[in-house]
Order: structure tokens, then sequence, then C-alpha cells
């Protein structure tokens, strides 16, 4: 009987062991998830800013003929965009295989949780199964007690 209340804390603890892993994974998701927004919108301003660019070098083609001098500038303009377009692909590059890795690393974090948590699982059922064998084995003994008491003459019987 006094084992009970133990069991259920210790129960209690475990499962209060399991939430707060399970908040902070869930926390480490949500930035996760939080991150990918952002580079979806790093991504839009790249894709309209090459929209823009793929505009203005047809316009810019148009015009050559009519500004020689300005051709010069312009190559110079354009070779800067693309370093600089190139420079922020490469940097959103590497944040995608940061957060890829990153990803990788939550994911066998995930994988050892749930592989904690089916222990842990199978731990509470083998101590819940054990404690009824306990119980059916202590109610067992005590009704042969009742009936040895009884045999003995050290019990009246049981009132039906």
């Amino acid at each position: 009987m006094s084992g009970e209340p133990e069991s259920q804390r210790y129960l209690f603890n475990q499962i209060s062991m399991l939430i707060d892993g399970m908040k902070g994974l869930n926390t480490q998701i949500a930035r996760q998830v939080d991150a990918m927004g952002r580079y979806d919108v790093e991504f839009t301003k790249l894709g309209r800013s090459m929209a823009r660019f793929e505009s203005e070098l047809i316009d810019l083609r148009v015009d050559m003929g009519k500004v020689k001098l300005e051709v010069g500038r312009l190559r110079t303009e354009v070779g800067e965009f693309r370093s600089e377009m190139q420079a922020r692909l490469d940097a959103i590059l590497k944040r995608i295989d940061d957060l890829d890795g990153r990803t990788h690393d939550i994911a066998d974090h995930v994988q050892e949780l749930r592989s904690d948590s089916l222990r842990q699982y199978n731990e509470v059922i083998n101590a819940v199964q054990d404690s009824h064998r306990n119980r059916m084995s202590l109610n067992n003994l005590e009704d042969r007690v009742a009936e040895l008491e009884r045999l003995v003459g050290l019990r009246p019987p049981p009132v039906a």
C-alpha cells in the first residue's frame, strides 16, 4: 500500500520529465520552422531582384545603340550586382546547409527521445503488471491465511 504513492510519484516525475523534454524539442522545431520562413522570404526577395535585374538588362539592350559610353558603366554595375547576388546566394546556400545539418541533428534527437519514451512506456507497463501480480498474490495469501485461521478456529467463518 505504501509503495503506490511512491510509484505514482515516480510515474508522474517520469511523465513530467518526458513532457519537459518534448517542450524543448517543440521549441527547437518551432525555431527551425521560423528559420525556414525567413529563408523563404529571402528567396522571394532574391527572385524579385533577379526579375528586376532581367528587366533592366532588356531595357539596357534597347538603349545600347544610343549610349555606348554607358555600356562600360553598366557592365561594371551588372558585374557588381552579379557579384552581390552570387554572394547572397552563397550565403543563403550556406545557411540552408547549416539548417539541413541542424535538422538532421534534431531528427536524431527526436528519434532518441522516441526511443526513450518507448522504453519508459514499457517500464511503466511492466511496473503496472508487476504491481497487479503482487496484488493478486497478496489477495491469494490473505485468502489462504483467512482459511487457515478459520480451520484452526481463530477466526469465525466469513459472513455471506
